[in-house]
């Protein structure tokens, strides 16, 4: 652990956590993850990790705006239909999970959260990308399994830190794939067999 790390963990726990509200890897990492959001607003400026998913929910509760600190949130396993514009206040998001919704696009306002290193919006109904995702200069992993994604803007060239970007059960010709590897050199790009559609 680095003298940065402790310095941030020694903020938090004397309540100075305001700054301190951009956690590095291993702080984030030692941070509580908050299962309620009840509990989380007993006392939102300490609360970094909050994991809501499997609960049903249809929209993301208003309470979550609250916890300007937050890092990483979980809405995963729930019946999202979409995600709000509101989410660009959490502008200190590093780790945003929303698998397994039904979610048919992704807001342009999504693309503020610059922070971003995770993004996980597989197992969703995704018609497409908005050309805003250049934005996200530190993401390292784009999960959009399972989608129905047609088109990729060429913006995604603009996401140089992206290491890891799953495309499985998405069909693709070769010459497609073959595209998006160019766009994104350094990504390590999973896809499923490819389609011999023309064929």
């Amino acid at each position: 652990m680095n003298m940065r790390t402790i310095l941030s963990l020694i903020l938090i726990a004397l309540g100075m956590g305001a700054s301190a509200q951009l956690l590095d890897a291993v702080a984030l990492d030692s941070m509580r993850t908050f299962r309620s959001l009840e509990k989380a607003l007993a006392n939102p400026d300490q609360v970094y990790r909050l994991d809501l998913s499997g609960q049903k929910l249809k929209e993301v509760p208003e309470g979550v705006f609250q916890l300007k600190n937050l890092n990483a949130l979980d809405l995963s396993h729930n019946k999202l239909k979409a995600l709000p514009d509101r989410l660009q206040e959490l502008r200190h998001m590093q780790d945003l999970r929303a698998s397994r919704n039904k979610l048919t696009e992704v807001p342009k306002s999504l693309c503020r959260l610059t922070h971003l290193k995770r993004l996980d919006l597989s197992r969703n109904g995704l018609t497409g990308l908005p050309k805003c995702v250049g934005a996200f200069k530190e993401l390292v992993s784009l999960d959009l399994w399972d989608n129905d994604l047609a088109e990729f803007p060429e913006e995604m060239a603009e996401m140089r830190a992206l290491k890891f970007l799953d495309l499985r059960a998405i069909q693709f010709e070769v010459p497609e794939m073959e595209h998006l590897q160019e766009l994104m050199p350094a990504a390590k790009i999973f896809f499923s067999q490819p389609c011999n559609c023309g064929m």
